[in-house]
């Protein structure tokens, strides 16, 4: 059984500038700025010479020009992006669109001049700064338009992480108190058998509350996770004893690896309170953690009785889980749930990105 949900955008850090463009120098930003260059280069040579007389070399010709331009802005832009970032909306679109213009005056200035040492009887100064000119007034249109898409498409990507990363904190707000309820169960239900043993909890629980309870980062490394996962289990050893037995799998998962706060522990508490707590004999939980080639894969597997059915606050658990992780990984992440005779297999398994992705 997979669950699969639709792909949602990674989530925002809150402090953002008035004007911030795309980053031009790789992917998507790159990509569009090579393709509108190309298609201004056709629709120059389309309105000078028709579609009829219409000439390829001249299209080659234009189109090297339009690139070295769209080029050399998206560099300049992407160079500058920082520093573009503390100006206000308006001071940060006339500064990008003063840059491109700038840009355009200095390559059509080297390419009449160019035309001019080679060939002067063709190309009078006076015809060749004309020349220059019209290639600085063709680029403003365009120029103003694409500036003004990328703004657009850049702030609409922000709200949808703004609403995104709302979401992800009202998931986050009903995992922690959900832990709470759990807890203070486990304590109400050793008050009466074992006093001392309630009161180690207590202690024990005030540190695990202490990172799970007032965590303000959405993503946190892998290590962590599993140490309050660890913590967990422990906690969850006392209340249960012998009936509960937890075998750690954990195998070399490199450094750097993040994963979303509190994404292992509700699987745990699924495992327990949903398979051993309902096998009079108890039974054990294995927990593997291994990373294939460039993504993490986190098995958590329980005994089941097959005459109980799980109800829906373990469904609830794979829904929250599946979500965040689709937030921040994309949509390759999935969780996954097996369930065979005797055993219930949870499988989480995300990409682990070549940069940290942004947290909320």
């Amino acid at each position: 059984m997979k669950i699969k949900f639709h792909p949602v955008l990674l989530p925002r850090s809150p402090n953002v500038p008035d004007f911030q463009l795309p980053d031009l120098c790789r992917g998507q930003g790159l990509l569009g700025v090579v393709v509108i260059g190309e298609l201004l280069s056709v629709l120059i040579v389309i309105a000078g010479q028709g579609l009829y007389d219409f000439d390829w070399r001249v299209l080659v010709q234009t189109s090297l020009l339009t690139l070295w331009i769209s080029l050399l802005s998206a560099l300049l832009l992407c160079t500058a992006r920082r520093r573009i970032a503390m100006f206000t909306s308006v001071g940060g679109a006339l500064v990008s669109y003063g840059l491109i213009l700038l840009v355009t005056l200095l390559c059509s200035v080297v390419v009449q001049g160019a035309r001019f040492y080679w060939a002067p009887d063709r190309h009078s100064l006076a015809s060749s700064a004309w020349v220059v000119l019209e290639y600085v007034a063709i680029a403003a249109i365009p120029a103003a338009m694409m500036l003004r898409y990328l703004y657009l498409q850049q702030s609409l990507q922000f709200q949808q992480r703004a609403e995104l990363e709302s979401r992800i904190q009202a998931m986050q707000s009903r995992i922690r108190p959900h832990f709470l309820f759990n807890s203070m169960n486990m304590i109400a239900s050793l008050i009466g058998s074992d006093p001392g043993k309630a009161e180690r909890v207590v202690e024990d629980l005030s540190d695990l509350f202490r990172h799970a309870l007032t965590e303000s980062q959405t993503l946190v490394p892998l290590r962590e996770e599993l140490s309050l996962s660890r913590r967990y289990m422990a906690l969850e050893k006392l209340r249960l004893g012998d009936r509960l037995r937890a075998v750690w799998e954990i195998g070399d998962y490199g450094s750097g690896v993040l994963i979303p706060s509190l994404t292992i522990q509700p699987v745990l508490e699924n495992a327990v309170y949903h398979g051993i707590q309902l096998i009079p004999e108890g039974g054990e939980v294995t927990i593997k953690v291994n990373r294939i080639n460039d993504r993490i894969v986190i098995d958590v597997i329980n005994p089941r009785n097959p005459r109980i059915q799980h109800n829906k606050g373990n469904r609830m658990a794979m829904h929250n889980i599946q979500t965040r992780l689709e937030a921040h990984f994309g949509t390759t992440a999935f969780v996954q749930a097996e369930v065979t005779d005797t055993s219930y297999i949870t499988r989480i398994n995300y990409p682990v990105p070549a940069q940290a992705p942004e947290q909320p």
